[in-house]
């Protein structure tokens, strides 16, 4: 959901020429949205006109929070600059809102925002303070960069638990001549926000995808995997597969058909399915990544599900498929709470590794915003990776069961290790590390605790008084709210005890 104050702050020509709706709050108020229902694309993007000052802006986020119910609200428009005279003004520059201040009252906005940027798009973070009437002169009591609409729209969906972002442009001094000045200023902000917004064009998504699957002696099983790949609807620029010291290599083993397919990139020591991942990311030549595990298979269509799915949901930049469980041979029923969930799934992946790698298409430039997969654990490795990406972005889910999952065989890494919830608790504590949010802190301090505990107990039921000793430590530190390294205890990451 976008919001701007005014139709003309927006490049209305290009938005509907990518088929999204453009609605005012009053038809919204009204629930007169016919544009919505007959967007050519899809209505999963939504443009609203609020109107400018508090009221209008008010009357339209409820209407927004109450018949919408969005994923997110990114503001848009252009702002006054409350600076002295014989200050530059830096006229039709681009901000990304830190928080939005109405008097003393001040809320923060998250920085990154839900939506893939232009790669050359580089926007400073402001406070942006908005007024009820417009400011006509320097007020050094009031912020540099101020609006009348954004903090008042924050506000409202502050109190609906929607996530709230605010771009602007700086328009206008503030002076008696700023409306003028506003107006002159309004092809520049048009200009500006369809450069932030031209991953909305369904034309720009790239369709290139590189294919990496990393593999360790597992000769039929990769044929298997593999052959899911090459037999794709939409074909994959590139299969990577990454060969973690398998004996025999796999280039020795596979096929002469077969490889005439992929890549092989073959690590010369084990390193570990995260160090595989990794190198075959590294090598990757595409815009998106999708991964595949050597033990799972793909249905014919998953691919070109899954660009279909991103055509109408462009802001997304991770986005997973439905599963079939197979275990020894035997489709199987998953339980209600391994269901796939979209949207902000971060609290679903503190509880559970809610993200398949096998079923995953990402854009490649993730991980050099949040990181590669962390080599250092033995396992849950992925539960590690998904809590960082979660937490900033939102998560796409295709419907169709496109992901062939095989389970039950000797070699899988939830068999390999005994207590796995320890990888866990390492992962745990790593984002507790970062997390400067008292919310998203309580949720992973209980977490933590709660998995500590069955830790503790089953250690002591098996006379592992090593280990209990160790996870014993590990919770009093917590709760007493001591900051607690993962890499200070060894044992979490230990393969074995």
């Amino acid at each position: 959901m976008f919001t701007a104050a005014l139709e003309a702050e927006l490049p209305c020509g290009f938005i509907k020429r990518c088929g999204w709706p453009v609605v005012t709050a009053r038809k919204l108020g009204e629930r007169v949205f016919p544009s919505i229902d007959t967007s050519p694309v899809n209505d999963s993007v939504v443009f609203v006109i609020t109107g400018v000052g508090r009221k209008r802006s008010q009357e339209a986020a409820l209407a927004i929070a109450r018949h919408l119910k969005p994923l997110a609200v990114v503001n848009l428009g252009g702002c006054g600059l409350n600076l002295h005279t014989n200050e530059k003004p830096a006229l039709a520059s681009m901000f990304v809102a830190s928080s939005t201040r109405i008097g003393s009252q001040v809320l923060d906005c998250p920085v990154k925002l839900p939506f893939p940027l232009p790669p050359n798009l580089r926007m400073k973070a402001v406070a942006v303070q908005s007024v009820e009437r417009p400011l006509l002169r320097y007020d050094p009591c009031i912020l540099p960069v101020v609006d009348m609409e954004a903090g008042f729209e924050h506000r409202i969906f502050r109190k609906h638990s929607i996530p709230f972002y605010c771009v602007k442009v700086s328009a206008d001094l503030c002076s008696s001549s700023s409306r003028q000045q506003f107006e002159n200023c309004l092809e520049g902000i048009r200009r500006s926000l369809e450069g932030l917004l031209s991953f909305l064009d369904p034309s720009s998504l790239p369709e290139d995808i590189s294919v990496v699957v990393p593999v360790h002696n597992r000769q039929t099983m990769m044929e298997r995997a593999i052959a899911s790949v090459v037999n794709q609807s939409h074909k994959a620029a590139e299969i990577i597969v990454v060969d973690d010291a398998s004996t025999p290599i796999v280039r020795e083993t596979m096929n002469r058909e077969m490889r005439r397919h992929v890549k092989i990139v073959t690590l010369s020591e084990r390193g570990g399915v995260s160090a595989a991942r990794n190198a075959g990311i590294r090598k990757a030549s595409s815009k998106w990544i999708a991964l595949l595990d050597s033990d799972d298979e793909w249905t014919k269509k998953k691919l070109e599900n899954q660009l279909s799915y991103l055509r109408k949901r462009p802001f997304f930049e991770t986005v997973q498929c439905e599963e079939i469980w197979i275990r020894k041979g035997k489709r199987v029923n998953r339980c209600s709470r391994h269901r796939k969930e979209q949207g902000w799934i971060w609290k679903k992946c503190v509880e559970m590794c809610a993200i398949s790698p096998s079923g995953v298409l990402i854009r490649k430039d993730i991980f050099n915003r949040i990181g590669y997969f962390q080599e250092e654990f033995p396992a849950c490795e992925d539960y590690e990776i998904w809590l960082r990406l979660s937490r900033h972005m939102p998560v796409g889910l295709n419907p169709e069961p496109d992901l062939i999952k095989y389970g039950g065989h000797d070699d899988q890494l939830s068999r390999r290790y005994p207590a796995m919830d320890r990888f866990r608790v390492a992962a745990l504590l790593k984002a507790l590390e970062a997390e400067s949010d008292p919310a998203y802190r309580d949720i992973i301090v209980k977490d933590i605790k709660r998995r500590l505990l069955i830790l503790y107990n089953g250690a002591k039921k098996r006379n592992k008084t090593g280990p209990a000793w160790a996870f014993e430590e590990v919770l009093s530190e917590v709760s007493k709210n001591r900051a607690v390294s993962w890499k200070d205890y060894p044992i979490l990451l230990k393969k074995y005890f």
